[in-house]
């Protein structure tokens, strides 16, 4: 059966069309690239840090990090409510305590046995084991959470 068009003319038709559509996307891709880089890293380490955060945290602190999460009522031991953490500490923001929190660091787990093995995962080797055994990725997703724990903060 012959066809009524020519598919030598049509084809190159719709090689053009097929290559300045994908143009069109490659620029509008670019240009929402460039959009997102704006923001700053800051940005960027605010809602990668967020994100992490309500995966890996918020089940047990809520969203808000009000500790008041969907699990939280099944615990033993109630979670921190994460957002006074610098009015409890004199408006400074204990940083380095909350990254040993967070990374599950072994003198942690001596002083304290809300966290660690009794209740609180060790998120430091579940980061790790999702990165890939990137510990340097690893250690910026703590960062990003330990960030974003910080910038919630009442």
């Amino acid at each position: 059966m012959d066809s009524q068009w020519n598919k030598e003319a049509v084809i190159p038709v719709l090689k053009r069309v097929l290559s300045a559509s994908l143009l069109v996307a490659a620029v509008g891709g670019s240009g929402l690239a460039v959009a997102e880089s704006h923001k700053g890293a800051e940005g960027h380490k605010e809602a990668a840090g967020r994100d992490d955060f309500k995966q890996y945290c918020a089940s047990c602190h809520g969203v808000s990090g009000s500790g008041d999460g969907p699990v939280s009522g099944s615990l033993k031991n109630s979670p921190a409510d994460l957002t006074g953490l610098a009015a409890a500490n004199g408006g400074n923001f204990p940083k380095k305590h909350v990254m040993d929190v967070v990374q599950g660091n072994k003198d942690y787990d001596k002083k304290f046995r809300t966290h660690g093995p009794s209740e609180m995962p060790v998120w430091g080797n579940i980061l790790l084991d999702d990165s890939d055994g990137r510990s340097s990725i690893a250690n910026a997703r703590i960062r990003n959470i330990v960030s974003y724990i910080e910038s919630i903060q009442k």
